[in-house]
């Protein structure tokens, strides 16, 4: 079975892709609970012309606006359609297989390409996220299409700076952690001998696309608020989160404190989280791994936010698919660790190839700042990828046994 799955075509990949998540779709309904709700709040505020609101009607900028949009714009032309939701996940959701192939092919082979494409096809959390309202799917879509963009040699540079750094600006309206990617690119570029000027330029290039993209969202706000807000006002209360006298590491709700709005809260959780870390480093070291527990021992978000599972299952069947999801999880952490080894030592790749400087940024940002089992999920494609790498060696090591057995004899 699995010897058949993995010599699979592309087009039959990407087939199994669509099947598994139809198929999801058509068990488990959309049913929102948890950070969904307020997504899906948010979109019929924004669908029905009153802006990006709370349901009592006061304007937000507390988190980012992105996903909200893109449902609002579902809703806007399909109405309150839980079917669009669905389908519109299983587009993204499949189009990461399709990103996840031609990254892969870019920097690896076809081969390890269609391999890390089957694994993100079969991946359980990217399956079940097609019933849920999150931005999760958005963005690790846009980044893997930055990174492709970014490795296309076939677009003219200063075009393909202007793209890249589009999709890192529309990643950043999903999550503000994409923005750091705008210098980092650039960057790894100088690294791999590319001319200081060359490097410049794809970077101010790609900044002025974004900053393009960014104005109108920072005009809004600033009309609203009086102050410059980039995307959102949550980092300063995500980092106090995980560091805090008596934190665990991971979410907590707010403290019931009054502020003039959101932007202010905001700046003074970030001071208090800040002070925090500089009276007790010892303590944030602890938190970190405190953190990095919190995000990295399971997979299971993906089986919490489908409330739909909840009403059609009971807790042994919901317990079983947690630990199916965890144990690929599991698998595919350990023989990416693998197969990332073997590239490095082979120096296939470097430290300062896209690849691992990407994956090791999305790696470590959440155990600096709060940890979540849903924070990891921006590595998975990366995962796949050098798990893939693992698989491939072993395989072509497998099949060159018997030919070495037969020219014995």
């Amino acid at each position: 079975m699995i010897k058949h799955l993995l010599n699979l075509n592309f087009k039959q990949i990407l087939f199994l892709a669509i099947f598994l998540r139809v198929l999801w779709a058509c068990f488990v309904a959309v049913d929102p609970v948890g950070d969904s709700v307020v997504y899906d709040q948010f979109a019929l505020s924004i669908a029905s012309g009153n802006g990006y609101a709370w349901p009592d009607g006061s304007t937000t900028v507390y988190w980012p606006v992105g996903t909200s949009a893109i449902y609002g714009l579902l809703y806007y032309f399909f109405g309150q359609s839980y079917h669009a939701v669905a389908i519109f996940n299983l587009i993204i959701g499949t189009m990461i297989v399709v990103l996840t192939y031609g990254v892969a092919k870019q920097h690896l082979s076809e081969r390890v390409a269609s391999i890390a494409a089957l694994l993100v096809a079969v991946w359980p959390i990217l399956i079940q996220f097609t019933t849920i309202h999150a931005s999760e799917l958005f963005f690790i879509f846009l980044v893997l299409a930055a990174l492709y963009t970014w490795g296309n040699q076939r677009i003219p540079p200063i075009v393909r700076a202007i793209f890249w750094g589009a999709l890192i600006c529309a990643a950043t309206y999903i999550r503000p952690t994409a923005l750091p990617l705008l210098g980092l690119l650039p960057l790894l570029q100088w690294f791999k001998k590319e001319s200081i000027g060359t490097c410049l330029t794809a970077f101010i290039t790609a900044t002025l696309s974004a900053a393009i993209l960014f104005s109108p969202w920072v005009y809004r706000n600033y009309q609203h608020f009086g102050q410059f807000v980039l995307i959102s006002a949550n980092g300063g209360a995500n980092l106090w989160m995980g560091n805090h006298e008596g934190s665990n590491g991971g979410y907590v709700p707010l403290p019931s404190l009054d502020f003039k709005d959101e932007v202010v809260r905001d700046k003074y959780y970030k001071k208090e989280a800040i002070d925090y870390i500089k009276a007790h480093p010892l303590q944030y070291l602890k938190l970190g791994v405190l953190r990095a527990h919190l995000t990295y021992r399971a997979e299971t978000i993906g089986i919490v936010w489908n409330g739909d599972l909840y009403k059609k299952l009971g807790d042994r069947s919901i317990l079983t698919l947690k630990l199916l999801s965890t144990i690929y999880w599991w698998a595919m952490l350990i023989i990416a660790a693998i197969g990332l080894y073997q590239l490095l030592r082979k120096r296939e790749l470097s430290i300062f190839s896209a690849l691992p400087a990407t994956f090791g940024f999305f790696f470590v940002f959440p155990l600096l700042t709060v940890g979540q089992d849903r924070y990891h999920l921006p590595i998975d494609p990366f995962l796949a990828m050098f798990s893939a790498y693992a698989i491939q060696g072993w395989l072509t090591k497998n099949s060159a046994k018997p030919a070495q057995h037969s020219a014995s004899l």
